[in-house]
């Protein structure tokens, strides 16, 4: 994201541990960048729209 100069990523994972999301909650709060994070089971039960509004 940085290299590319993008505001805002995916990540895509079957789940997260709670110091991967204080990382990426870290990453927007000195970038101002946004990292949308989607599991695999969220995309399965057609709930991204909602993550993505």
């Amino acid at each position: 994201m940085t290299r590319e100069d993008r505001t805002k990523g995916f990540f895509v994972s079957f789940d997260y541990t709670d110091g991967a999301l204080r990382e990426i909650d870290a990453f927007f709060r000195k970038s101002g960048k946004v990292i949308i994070v989607l599991t695999v089971r969220e995309i399965l039960d057609e709930q991204l729209a909602k993550k993505l509004a």
